[in-house]
């Protein structure tokens, strides 16, 4: 039971992340993340600047819950998180739980996307892990 209620809370917090992903995308698309700061001289550093920031601090809600409520089997849920987002967000325009989602997302942004797609791969992929990892850390401290 506490396997089943481990891949329910994930993906709980996977479709939470994947929501709060498109929104941090759309808001740093818009160029509202760093109204205050503006390179314009180097729009493509600005705009990866600004999905790092937006995608960092809303990765750090799942990580956050995660480390709280599974901290013995965050590696795990982790895991299930970033892929149910990845499944998401290769789903975009499809039904959302098909299970060729990972396949397109990897395909869009890691294998033919250009280098703000491949950033973003890895900024919803890694940054997880990363806070976990920081997280962690900060606990021991």
């Amino acid at each position: 039971m506490n396997f089943i209620r481990l891949i329910i809370l994930s993906l709980c917090i996977g479709v939470t992340y994947f929501a709060l992903s498109i929104a941090a995308i759309g808001q740093s698309a818009a160029g509202n993340v760093f109204w205050w700061f503006n390179l314009s001289g180097y729009p493509t550093i600005t705009h990866l600047a600004q999905h790092f920031v937006g995608i960092g601090l809303v990765t750090f809600i799942p990580a956050f819950v995660i480390k709280s409520y599974e901290p013995s089997k965050q590696w795990l849920a982790i895991t299930v998180v970033i892929l149910a987002t990845m499944l998401l967000h290769g789903n975009l325009h499809y039904m959302p739980w098909d299970p060729m989602g990972i396949v397109r997302f990897i395909f869009s942004t890691l294998l033919s996307g250009d280098i703000g797609a491949t950033v973003m791969f890895f900024y919803i992929t890694v940054l997880p892990v990363l806070w976990i990892l920081i997280l962690k850390r900060a606990a021991r401290v």
